[in-house]
C-alpha cells in the first residue's frame, strides 16, 4: 500500500489560523463584565440569619486566591433551630489564576475527604455541586461542604470544564464573571440531615447570590 504524504498545505493553514486566533485573543481589549457586589449579600436570607461577624480572610488567603477583600466573603448563618452553615463566596471574574478546589484544601489541613456529586437548588433549578465529607484526623470532627463554580445563575461542578469555559471567554465574552461558592456545615447527626441543611440554605440564598454576582437585583 502506498504511503500518503502529509498535507503540508493544510497543516500550514491550520497553524496560521491557530496563531491568528491566539494573537487576536491576547491583543483584543479587555472584556467589560457586569459588576459584582459580594458585600451585598444580605444578613438575612429566608429563615437564615447572620451569626456573629464575617470571618476576615488572612492576607495569604487573599494572595492565594488573587482577589481583594472586597471580592471575598466568609459568613456564618444560623436558622431558628440553632443549625449553622458557613458561606464562602469568592468572585474571580475571568481571572484563571489562583483557583482552589476544597478537597485539596481539606486534605492539606489534615482531613480525610470523601468526594461525590450532588444536586443543589441554585437559581430556581436543580444543578450539580461537589459534595465533600471531611473528617479531621486529629479531633474526629466531621464537616460537609458543597461547592460549585457560578457564572451568574449558572452552576458548574467540574473544575476542568469551568476552566475551559473561562479560556473560551475571549472568543465568546460572557456578561458575568465566575465565582466560587461553598457552603459548609458540621455533621452532628446523619449525613443526609447535613446535606438537607445545606440545600435548604442554598435554596434561600441563591437569589441573593445571583444578585451579588450580577447587576440583576431582586425583583428585576
Amino acid at each position: 500500500m502506498a504511503q500518503r504524504s502529509p498535507n503540508y498545505t493544510l497543516v500550514l493553514v491550520l497553524l496560521i489560523i491557530s496563531t491568528g486566533i491566539t494573537f487576536w485573543a491576547q491583543t483584543r481589549p479587555g472584556i467589560a463584565l457586569l459588576p459584582a457586589d459580594v458585600a451585598s449579600m444580605p444578613a438575612n436570607v429566608g429563615k437564615w440569619h447572620k451569626f456573629g461577624e464575617d470571618q476576615q480572610p488572612d492576607t495569604d488567603v487573599l494572595e492565594g486566591w488573587l482577589v481583594s477583600k472586597e471580592n471575598f466573603l466568609s459568613r456564618t448563618y444560623q436558622n431558628g433551630d440553632g443549625e449553622k452553615v458557613t458561606l464562602m463566596l469568592v468572585y474571580k471574574g475571568l481571572d484563571r489564576r489562583g483557583w482552589h478546589v476544597s478537597e485539596m484544601c481539606f486534605s492539606g489541613s489534615g482531613y480525610n475527604v470523601r468526594q461525590s456529586v450532588t444536586n443543589i437548588p441554585y437559581a430556581g433549578r436543580d444543578q450539580l455541586g461537589v459534595q465533600l465529607i471531611a473528617k479531621s484526623t486529629e479531633t474526629g470532627a466531621t464537616v460537609m461542604s458543597v461547592y460549585w463554580f457560578a457564572l451568574g445563575s449558572r452552576a458548574e461542578h467540574n473544575f476542568w470544564k469551568q476552566q475551559a469555559y473561562m479560556a473560551l471567554a475571549r472568543l465568546n465574552p460572557p456578561k458575568e464573571g465566575w465565582a466560587f461558592i461553598r457552603v459548609t456545615t458540621e455533621v452532628s447527626g446523619s449525613e443526609q440531615e447535613a446535606l438537607q441543611r445545606i440545600r435548604d440554605f442554598v435554596q434561600a440564598a441563591s437569589g441573593p447570590l445571583v444578585s451579588a454576582l450580577t447587576s440583576v437585583k431582586p425583583g428585576k
